[in-house]
């Protein structure tokens, strides 16, 4: 029996998606069409778009999965103004000399996470009924709107997503800063079941990185990274002194199984600690410190139920798991035989769990591995009318041969965004979303900061390798070589060779020679393999430097337009659509 899915995420990373027996044909997020990364809400312009395509048609589609629980009612910066409002609070509650007004700010912060998750739009419920009325107004019925559990839509989408044999057994962790009462879940996947085993909720790891990201002056639900990168420039010494830190949060007379939740602080309080503790500390320590600690503290959980159940494959989903270096250390415990991590698991892919979980339910249990991630719009499709746009500005050839010149222009030492084909889903440029550049050449790195992505000095871009040739660069871990890595979702070590570092020393963090690679297979991405491989034939290199084709602040580009306007706007040297060459007229 065939179905038809419609999957929306309405929440952080809004999301949409279509899914045909069971496989994702049509897959995006909204900040790709609305320009505002990171956009939480109903994905207005996604629903517009597929319906003008006919694409939404309530009588062909069995049902929709609303698969993100609309904790908070309001825009991206409201959201942000939350953490402004606590941190106020927090301020206020430390520098105030009045007793009074002391006991008065304790009084109101004496809340627990889960009353502050609950509470922070009196509208919950409200907000909840308008997706719903949307869905009803297009023509949907009560009875084909499904809303699942945030957690459930994580596990699924690994599950049914990555996991190779659903025959075999699978420990499923699942961790994020919360969602639907839970922030942690373990679940144990065997024959196209799920199963959940354990979970808990309070101020988890997750909001605690975002409450630290903010502390020292980034943007929560989107900067993390940025402290990530930061951490192996500091010494172990005051790394290990804040990690120990933390763990005063902690209740670490658990059995190894639970989670190891902090006690029931809220954001404000939280934050107040922060302040009153670390208020002069160095920043580069701090994140150095959270960093070791989220991987101790998970290893220690991931750890703790691999030897209680007994199962030593293990699938990672939840926003927590962007972090590719504590996903590379839980790669390389000899307890772990598999690993994968689903592809850009934050919130945003949640469609894919709901879609994945409600077809193997209600329709089969075939469900089979996620065989790629390009699943949004087409490059081409607004490309002649770009071109002509644009006409005073480029100079537009083109090649019968794109990837062989494409790899000639990156020999050359040029700076090439590519925006060809159908454009990837989530957070990562695989490769039709891309700025390449040669990987041996040091100055690219400043080149291409200085050319578009003005990115923080110390955080490096990724080397996409040839997945054939990835051995000879890098020491894949046994348990993530049956994938490769095709999504970037691991950092590994990079070979102890001055030559081969050098070949791909863009692509490395420079502190700790560590690589978080796109391990490209032919048969996922064949022009992309085809480029590097072109490369490869021309200078000895399997791999070329990738990055994220965007301006800085902004999404992914979505369009011929969008791609144009980034070339005219930055020191780009080349633009790639399709079999186009495009370049800025001289002036």
């Amino acid at each position: 029996m065939s179905s038809n899915i419609l999957a929306i995420n309405d929440g952080i990373g809004s999301s949409i998606g279509i899914f045909e027996n069971g496989e994702p044909v049509f897959c995006i997020e909204e900040e790709r069409f609305n320009r505002v990364k990171n956009w939480l809400g109903y994905p207005t312009l996604s629903v517009q778009y597929l319906c003008e395509l006919g694409k939404i048609n309530p009588k062909q589609i069995d049902y929709v999965v609303i698969t993100n629980e609309r904790f908070f009612s309001g825009s991206k910066e409201d959201f942000y103004k939350y953490y402004d409002l606590n941190f106020k609070e927090a301020y206020q509650r430390l520098t105030s000399g009045n007793k009074r007004v002391k006991e008065g700010l304790k009084s109101q912060l004496k809340k627990t996470f889960l009353y502050d998750i609950y509470n922070m739009s009196k509208k919950k419920k409200e907000e909840e009924d308008a997706t719903k009325n949307k869905l009803l107004k297009l023509g949907f019925q009560e009875n084909q709107i499904l809303r699942l559990n945030h957690h459930l839509c994580h596990a699924s989408a690994v599950y049914y997503g990555l996991a190779q044999k659903l025959d075999e057994k699978y420990l499923v962790f699942t961790l994020d800063g919360g969602g639907d009462m839970e922030t942690d879940t373990v679940h144990i996947g065997h024959n196209a079941e799920l199963e959940k085993q354990t979970s808990s909720c309070s101020f988890s790891i997750g909001n605690m990185y975002s409450c630290i990201t903010y502390f020292l002056g980034f943007r929560p639900h989107e900067h993390e990274y940025k402290l990530m990168g930061l951490a192996p420039y500091v010494n172990p010494v005051y790394s290990d002194e804040y990690c120990n830190y933390f763990k005063q949060f902690l209740d670490l007379k658990s059995d190894d199984t639970e989670f190891y939740n902090p006690s029931p602080l809220n954001h404000s309080e939280f934050l107040n600690k922060l302040l009153n503790d670390l208020n002069k500390d160095r920043f580069d320590n701090i994140a150095a410190g959270l960093q070791k600690f989220t991987e101790e503290i998970c290893i220690r959980w991931i750890k703790g139920n691999i030897k209680k159940y007994k199962t030593n494959k293990i699938l990672l989903s939840g926003g927590v798991f962007m972090n590719v270096k504590m996903n590379k250390l839980i790669a390389e415990l000899r307890e772990v035989e598999f690993v994968d991590a689903f592809p850009s698991c934050g919130d945003e892919s949640n469609i894919f769990g709901g879609a994945f979980f409600i077809h193997n339910r209600e329709f089969n249990k075939k469900v089979g591995l996620l065989k790629s991630y390009t699943l949004g719009t087409n490059s081409n499709r607004d490309l002649v009318t770009s071109l002509e746009k644009h006409a005073d500005s480029i100079v537009v050839d083109s090649s019968s041969e794109i990837n062989k010149a494409v790899a000639k222009l990156l020999a050359d030492n040029k700076i090439v965004a590519r925006c060809s084909g159908n454009m990837e889903f989530g957070a990562r440029a695989l490769g039709n979303r891309s700025i390449m550049a040669n990987p041996s050449k040091l100055q690219n790195i400043t080149k291409i900061n200085q050319a578009v992505k003005k990115r923080d000095f110390w955080m490096p871009f990724a080397p996409a390798i040839l997945i054939d040739k990835a051995h000879e660069y890098v020491d894949i871990p046994t348990s993530i070589q049956g994938h490769g890595s095709p999504y970037m979702m691991f950092a590994v070590d990079t070979l102890d060779d001055d030559k081969k570092r050098q070949d791909i020393t863009c692509g490395i963090h420079q502190s700790d020679f560590t690589a978080r690679i796109e391990g490209v297979n032919e048969k996922i991405y064949p022009d992309f393999y085809d480029i590097i491989n072109e490369f490869y034939n021309i200078t000895g290199i399997p791999c070329v430097l990738n990055t994220s084709f965007n301006l800085h602040g902004f999404p992914i580009v979505e369009n011929s337009d969008q791609a144009i306007k980034v070339l005219l706007k930055s020191k780009i040297d080349y633009l790639i659509i399709d079999d186009k060459i495009i370049s800025r007229k001289e002036l």
